[in-house]
């Protein structure tokens, strides 16, 4: 017979969803997944480490394959076209087959869409120094003729479309270019991250500040922050693994630390997703707003994610793609909760009988 104070450890201990048989698609793509991105019709674009592009529809099923010329780094949809960049190239890709492509100077890097045109950015990064010496923004047309480029001493490691097309920058000058304009921040340090919000660009810096495009500072913590994901709340991943969700008027809500955030995304439901790496292995945890865990899921070494507002789709390092579609997670979820209520109940009823 089973000793109540075991009873009573399993009675309060929490069941989690099984997250895996919680997925609608799993697929792989043969190779460490760099980039993602969920399209307008909710198909899966997947690129990878050796410059394979795959799209598979909203049904999951495969549409076309592609090889770009080296790791994919970022992934952009204007209309029916594709914009990739990859290795040293930028490339534009129309149901399968490159339309065009052009070579920058160093790695290609971000992507955006900017007044009716293909803005991307490129570093050059010094081994001897350490450190990225040179970059460049350049802008194409969506038939991919060269219209400008403009060399900077920074690398931009943040860009967003608005009224203005905003540049996030890095040493020397820190800061951030607002078209063609260098403004300064509310502190200079270098800007690491950014995020578009309700109330306009927010910046992440190495210093853990977090400033506002205003050049107003949000908030500080002791160590510089990483990366930021954003829907009704915003999720702030730091350089040493902790985690901290802030609400209205950047209150934090709640917090946690673990192993190095690799990527996370705000999706469905005011869900937060988070992917983790230890060097060996890697986790992916589900918390609702209060950071209550919902879910966890050992995987390999997650690398890229993205959310829509129904579906929540993770990369991983073995070539796994694995998409969460929120009417059949609910569903898990819920009838997970009714299993763990009744078997709760069942056990407190012999608890009750044992002391008896």
């Amino acid at each position: 017979m089973l000793k109540a104070g075991i009873l009573l450890t399993m009675i309060y201990h929490r069941y989690t969803m099984d997250l895996l048989q919680a997925a609608w698609m799993v697929r792989n793509l043969g190779q460490p997944v760099s980039a993602l991105k969920i399209d307008k019709n909710q198909s899966i674009i997947a690129g990878g480490w050796n410059g394979l592009l795959r799209k598979w529809d909203s049904e999951g099923d495969c549409e076309w394959s592609v090889q770009c010329s080296d790791r994919i780094e970022s992934i952009m949809c204007v209309g029916e076209d594709i914009f990739v960049t990859s290795g040293l190239d930028i490339a534009c890709v129309r149901n399968g087959e490159i339309r065009w492509s052009q070579k920058l100077e160093g790695s290609a890097d971000l992507l955006e869409f900017h007044d009716g045109k293909i803005v991307s950015t490129s570093s050059v990064y010094d081994i001897e120094h350490g450190d990225f010496m040179e970059s460049g923004i350049w802008e194409f047309t969506l038939d991919g003729e060269l219209k400008s480029v403009t060399r900077i001493d920074e690398k931009p490691w943040y860009i967003y479309s608005g009224k203005e097309l905003i540049l996030g920058l890095g040493r020397p000058r820190c800061g951030a270019i607002f078209d063609s304009e260098h403004r300064v921040l509310a502190t200079n340090s270098p800007v690491t991250c950014g995020v578009a919000s309700k109330s306009g660009v927010i910046f992440g810096h190495a210093d853990g500040t977090m400033s506002n495009e205003f050049g107003e500072e949000l908030i500080r913590f002791q160590t510089s922050i990483e990366s930021i994901s954003f829907l009704d709340g915003m999720a702030v991943a730091m350089e040493n693994g902790d985690l901290v969700f802030l609400g209205k008027d950047n209150k934090k809500l709640w917090d946690t630390k673990g192993n190095i955030v690799s990527t996370h995304t705000l999706g469905f439901d005011n869900l937060h997703w988070c992917g983790r790496w230890n060097g060996l292995s890697g986790t992916i945890e589900v918390r609702a707003m209060d950071g209550k865990k919902i879910s966890e899921l050992e995987t390999s070494r997650p690398r890229t994610s993205c959310a829509i507002e129904d579906r929540v789709v993770f990369g991983f390092e073995s070539g796994e793609v694995i998409l969460w579609e929120k009417s059949l997670f609910i569903r898990r979820r819920d009838s997970n909760t009714t299993h763990e209520e009744s078997h709760n109940s069942d056990l407190a009823a012999k608890l009750r009988s044992l002391r008896k």
